[in-house]
């Protein structure tokens, strides 16, 4: 009987543990593409493993729940746009609208975040329930720092709370996003500067110093 080398044992488990983030990364870059096909109610577990090319089995010991799955797919594409170069630069429109873009390069990535939300108000969704309440409560404060910027340099008004400016921008964001997804024709981008002229200061009044 021959003794096990610790450094083989070690490279071994780190090989498979290596195998089995990028196995983990496939799926996750793989279900939007199932998701975009057959929707919510039929991209179940078992139907992205089979389209992906894994077993049942091992996609339940990756993700444990289709919804564990979804959020999971949903966190990876905000990690992606917050690690881009430019994710938090500009003005609050500027902000909602590269989101936005993000997630219409994305087939079904936008319609994924729609279901979810909606499937987050359903009684007993608690997981979905708390990662989007604090999902929203980080955008809220990213926009809020945006206004502020804005408001110190004389291009948001002073006479509003800028916490109340900040969910009235993401329910903006929110409602324009949906309407353009059931048909395209709502106009995401002039909506938004809409409400950029809407929250500046009135004409001929100096800003606050």
């Amino acid at each position: 009987m021959t003794d096990r080398n610790p450094r083989q044992e070690g490279a071994a488990k780190r090989g498979k543990y290596a195998k089995g983030l990028a196995r983990r990364q496939q799926i996750i870059d793989e279900v939007l593409t199932v998701y975009d096909r057959l929707g919510f109610e039929g991209t179940s577990l078992r139907a992205v493993a089979e389209a992906i090319g894994v077993t049942h089995p091992v996609l339940k010991h990756h993700f444990g729940t289709r919804e564990q799955l979804f959020l999971e797919v949903l966190q990876e594409y905000d990690r992606r746009f917050l690690d881009s170069p430019d994710a938090e630069s500009g003005t609050f429109v500027d902000l909602v609208r590269r989101s936005a873009e993000h997630s219409m390069r994305v087939p079904g990535l936008m319609a994924l975040l729609n279901s979810m939300v909606a499937h987050a108000l359903e009684a007993g969704n608690d997981r979905s329930r708390a990662h989007f309440s604090e999902r929203y409560a980080d955008l809220r404060g990213k926009i809020q720092i945006l206004l502020e910027a804005g408001r110190a340099a004389g291009t948001v008004r002073s006479d509003i709370p800028l916490d109340e400016a900040a969910s009235l921008v993401l329910a903006a964001a929110d409602g324009l996003s949906t309407q353009w997804l059931l048909d395209g024709s709502a106009d995401l981008k002039n909506g938004l500067l809409l409400l950029e002229r809407l929250l500046a200061p009135p004409a001929g009044r100096a800003p606050a110093s």
